[in-house]
């Protein structure tokens, strides 16, 4: 096994920093004992002298206009299980680390992304475009990755062998330990995990309890390691706060793209398309609206996805400023897979399909229709725009109908229209309708004229005239 471990260090931060752009000095504030303190600040108040755990006196003082906002614990825990969602696409067991990791299984997944350093590259530039930029490593097993996460620079181990060298120069700061135990090793002049290695485990596991201990084992991969694995719904569902009021629909679109990509990953992890969306605005003193997004055929790629939100967006008039963005699909669909030919060919289909969807998106699903068939041999019973259905009427079909149909002159061998015509196919025989009360029997026939255009012909089977009724292309 191997495992990618991300940790989000700024995570509250990050998660308001991919809604806005935040150049102005911003904190987060958090609640520690009785005191306020800074729990996270933005590069533009860290150049101005604002630190984390800084109290909020201090930070007013340094900064006295700055901007401030209180830490959500609930939106960085929905925040993180959104990443979790976003990271099946590389993997399908995902582990949460709260309240600010994860980690990803990616032994099984190194060969189809073109090996570990691809993988790992892949998933990096993925966090970027989700506002995300984590430190990381990869080591044999999860506890030691999770460790090793936590220096500045990147560690990749892929060998058990090189393991045990990498924990021993790690500085116990990157252990997470309780105050009580790092002041303990303090005293003790213990500064890397090596150090604490070459003492007996006996004097260790009396001073520092078994479950430090039993930790330490699994790191060097001296005992197994399970991790419950994130169980992702049949449905994808998100809510974004956004820091500060937005009151037209391009800002809504950066805190869409984030959602939009979320629900990517946890699509192509699931192998998984949806067929309709719903985003709901919520504002500020008026209830939520809900705005629907009917697809013609299942999607799952978020760049055409933002595309077609784009397009339904800029149609919506908002009633009030917006705060909160709620993103929601139905349930997920199986993806269907076809077989590729050799070379690839760009579909014309696809590129129509795409049209109409963007036209739909911007003037509205009612207001863009196509033909479609019926089942109805009646050729002007055979279509509709309103309604579509799978099935065709049986037999060759011309693209342009005259209506009525135009009556021909009877020649000597035939028909007659400008020149004698060449029956190719035919008859065949169209009879319904009875129930209706336009009963139609008919004899169609397939036929060419001197300038060699194909037209479809019919004769009524109580009559002897002969009718053009259609074209072909």
């Amino acid at each position: 096994m191997l495992w990618l471990a991300l940790r989000f260090s700024h995570l509250a931060l990050e998660l308001i920093s991919a809604i806005q752009t935040t150049a102005f000095p911003l904190v987060i504030r958090q609640q520690q004992a009785s005191r306020q303190q800074v729990f996270d600040v933005n590069p533009a108040a860290r150049r101005l002298g604002v630190r984390r755990g800084m109290s909020m006196k201090q930070a007013q003082l340094l900064v006295p206009d700055i901007a401030i906002v209180d830490r959500d614990r609930v939106g960085e825990s929905e925040g993180l299980e959104r990443l979790a969602h976003w990271a099946m696409q590389f993997t399908s067991q995902v582990v949460l680390q709260p309240p600010r990791g994860l980690l990803l299984e990616i032994g099984a997944s190194r060969r189809l992304f073109g090996g570990v350093d691809a993988l790992h590259q892949r998933v990096i530039a993925s966090c970027a475009r989700l506002g995300h930029a984590p430190r990381s490593a990869i080591a044999p097993n999860p506890q030691a990755a999770w460790w090793l996460s936590a220096l500045p620079r990147t560690t990749l181990i892929t060998r058990d062998r090189d393991l045990r060298a990498a924990l021993t120069a790690l500085p116990l700061s990157c252990l997470e330990l309780p105050d009580k135990q790092r002041q303990a090793l303090r005293r003790m002049g213990l500064q890397r995990l090596g150090a604490c290695l070459r003492l007996p485990r006996a004097g260790l596991r009396r001073r520092f309890g078994a479950e430090w201990m039993d930790r330490l084992d699994r790191a060097l991969g001296q005992q197994p390691d399970p991790r419950p694995v994130f169980q992702p719904p049949r449905r994808f569902e998100a809510r974004l706060e956004l820091p500060a009021e937005v009151d037209n629909c391009t800002g809504l679109l950066f805190g869409l793209r984030r959602l939009l990509q979320e629900l990517g990953g946890a699509l192509l992890g699931a192998d998984a398309t949806i067929d309709c969306l719903t985003l709901t605005l919520e504002y500020v003193d008026r209830p939520a609206a809900p705005i629907s997004l009917q697809l013609l055929q299942p999607q799952r790629d978020p760049d055409y996805l933002l595309e077609l939100w784009r397009e339904r967006l800029e149609r919506e008039s908002l009633a009030a400023p917006v705060m909160g963005l709620r993103l929601a699909s139905v349930d997920f669909r199986l993806a269907e897979h076809t077989s590729q030919g050799l070379f690839e060919q760009k579909s014309g289909q696809l590129a129509g399909q795409a049209l109409w969807e963007r036209l739909q998106a911007r003037l509205g699903r009612e207001a863009v229709r196509r033909p479609g068939v019926l089942a109805d041999h009646r050729p002007e019973s055979a279509w509709s725009l309103a309604h579509s259905t799978e099935g065709a009427p049986l037999g060759e079909r011309p693209l342009w109908l005259l209506d009525p149909p135009e009556r021909l002159r009877q020649g000597p061998e035939g028909p007659w229209r400008d020149g004698p015509l060449r029956l190719e196919q035919g008859p065949e025989r169209i009879e319904s309708g009875w129930w209706q009360g336009r009963w139609v029997r008919r004899d169609y026939f397939i036929a060419t004229d001197s300038h060699g255009a194909r037209l479809w012909l019919f004769r009524p089977a109580d009559e002897r005239n002969w009718y053009l009724h259609g074209r072909f292309g």
